[in-house]
Order: C-alpha cells, then sequence, then structure tokens
C-alpha cells in the first residue's frame, strides 16, 4: 500500500512548510490527484487520518482532495479530449499522435494554517 508511504511524505512537506512559515499548526492540506496517477484517494485519506495525530502540527488537519481528470491532446487535428487509459486514440480524427496535458498529476496545493 504505497498510498501510506505517500501519506507520510505528505505530512514530511507541509509540516516543514509550516514550520518555515512560523505555524505550529495545520488545519488543512489541498492536494490534486491525477486520476491516472496511481493514487487510490480513498487509502490515502485513510492513510493520512490513520498518522497524522503522530505530529501535534498535524493532528487536526483534514485533507481535502481536488481530482484531475485526464485531458489529453491531439497533434494530428489539434483538439483536445477526455479519455483513459495509456494509450488514447483521438475521437475526432482517430489519431494516435496524443499527448497527455493533466491527469497524472500528484501534488500539495496549499497549506492552510494557524
Amino acid at each position: 500500500m504505497h498510498e501510506l508511504s505517500i501519506a507520510m511524505e505528505i505530512l514530511d512537506i507541509v509540516a516543514k512548510a509550516a514550520s518555515e512559515h512560523g505555524s505550529d499548526r495545520i488545519k488543512s492540506v489541498r492536494l490534486r490527484v491525477g486520476d491516472i496517477s496511481g493514487v487510490e484517494v480513498d487509502s490515502l485519506t485513510f492513510s493520512f487520518d490513520a498518522i497524522k495525530g503522530d505530529r501535534k502540527l498535524t493532528v487536526d488537519a483534514e485533507l481535502v482532495v481536488e481530482r484531475v481528470p485526464l485531458k489529453v491532446h491531439c497533434r494530428t487535428c489539434d483538439g483536445e479530449f477526455t479519455g483513459e487509459g495509456q494509450y488514447l486514440t483521438c475521437p475526432s480524427c482517430n489519431g494516435f499522435d496524443t499527448e497527455m496535458l493533466q491527469g497524472d498529476e500528484l501534488s500539495v496545493v496549499d497549506i492552510e494554517v494557524e
């Protein structure tokens, strides 16, 4: 279950940022998680909630997850579409020359502190 190690890394990141800004309590952490990032959001949330109490700084922190759908650009017809999977065919021109624009991200967007 790699979501536990991801939750631990998120807590390390936000703890460092909070201490750099002189904060002693994190109220919330907002993440962007792409639909094809390989992260199971429910498991990540469970893991985060299970270990956040290990630090006084994060004991009451809430994890807010923004899902990011897969968005793809077709270089053949210059169109954009949403899709699933790694091998995508453009629904407009059936072209295979595509590039992913979004959907694989996993990032801390912001931290609300006191």
